[in-house]
């Protein structure tokens, strides 16, 4: 009896799942289709209006995930104080659920959510979430060496054109460029053979989307013998070039329990393990970081290197190790709180898109078949 309750759950939540797609997405894209002209005539405006509507498309996220009793905890430096900061997140691929965890991190943290720039590789174009990437201007990124220069430059072309133009904030890269267990054994293979960290729980990163997002819209690199008397205050550290706004990097570090990464859908239904998945920032100043190619690897490795170790020591002592930053942090430590929603706010939100559908339909899709209808009379 249990077992046939437990697969009606399954099924219920898979139907709500379903449902909501088929309200929110199409609701989010007519919205945003009737707004078109301030796209032209207050593109500032449009923008934002585009998104406060990504952010609340979000919340559908938030309920799959929230209502199924996954909890996500995060610890570290407190990013909260970079949600309206241009920052790079650096994040550690391991399944489809690294994406919604994403969104769950930034949903909380003022319009950060709403204002994310999201870099991918090029399948997702073809899903529910590539027709609203592609909307709003996020960048699909296509792999292998043949390609790698081309795609360098579109991105580079993409951040003067879109980042910029929309006011985005945050900046999604996951370096490894793909997921964990299909990159593991080629890293590995390649890290013996040329010297580098061998590492087990990530992969070595690759630095062409890093290297451009930096050179095209970050600070400028300032040696820390340099750097000595910056302002070390995150509120009032003021950039002069709004054409280079990038002043943050955040190491984000998503640890699944037992080394078993948990999926997108799996979450959603429910049939995953209720495990708590770990979250883990570390921030660091865009100004410091090197962009010549053999510096910027280095440092790259490095902060894979201390990634990796993050995860070995919370997979083997269930807690993070207390001493693998010997640099003291200016931003206030986090003690692996959980991320928190409003469920009222979640319930207003779908309202509104099944209220929206309704509208749509009633004064948009009805009089258009109408239209269509009256037209096909006389033809026919």
């Amino acid at each position: 009896m249990e077992t046939v309750y437990k697969y009606i759950c399954y099924a219920f939540r898979f139907l709500f799942f379903t449902f909501t797609n088929l309200y929110a997405l199409p609701c989010y894209m007519v919205w945003m289709t009737l707004l078109t002209p301030f796209r032209y005539l207050a593109p500032a405006t449009y923008w934002k209006m585009e998104a406060f509507m990504f952010k609340m498309l979000q919340t559908m996220v938030v309920t799959w995930i929230d209502t199924n009793g996954y909890k996500v905890l995060e610890c570290g430096d407190d990013i909260s104080k970079l949600q309206d900061k241009g920052t790079i997140i650096l994040c550690n691929h391991q399944s489809t659920a690294d994406t919604p965890v994403l969104m769950l991190s930034s949903y909380g943290k003022g319009m950060a959510s709403g204002n994310t720039f999201w870099i991918m590789y090029i399948l997702f174009k073809y899903t529910n979430f590539g027709l609203v990437s592609m909307l709003r201007g996020d960048f699909f990124i296509d792999q292998g060496k043949n390609v790698r220069q081309f795609q360098l430059a579109k991105l580079k072309e993409h951040l003067l054109n879109s980042y910029l133009p929309h006011n985005r904030k945050w900046i999604i890269v996951f370096p490894e460029g793909g997921f964990l267990y299909k990159r593991i054994e080629a890293s590995q293979e390649f890290a013996r053979k040329y010297g580098h960290p061998v590492l087990q729980h990530t992969t070595l990163p690759r630095i062409g989307a890093m290297k451009t997002i930096l050179d095209t819209v970050g600070v400028p690199y300032q040696p820390q013998e340099q750097n000595k008397d910056t302002d070390n205050d995150v509120n009032n550290y003021q950039l002069g070039d709004p054409s280079r706004p990038v002043k943050w990097v955040v190491d984000m570090t998503i640890a699944y329990k037992d080394k078993k990464p948990l999926d997108m859908l799996g979450m959603c239904i429910g049939y995953n393990p209720r495990n708590d998945i770990l979250l883990h920032y570390r921030v660091y100043r865009a100004e410091d970081i090197p962009r010549d190619e053999a510096g910027l690897t280095t440092w790259l490795y490095n902060l894979y290197s201390k990634k990796d170790a993050i995860l070995d020591h919370y997979y083997k002592e269930g807690r993070l190790p207390e001493d693998l930053f010997t640099e003291q942090s200016e931003f206030p430590q986090l003690e692996k709180s959980p991320l928190k929603f409003d469920l009222l706010q979640q319930i207003l939100i779908h309202t509104f898109f099944i209220t929206s559908c309704y509208v749509h339909y009633v004064y948009l899709v009805k009089p258009i078949f109408a239209i269509f209808s009256f037209f096909l009379s006389f033809i026919f």
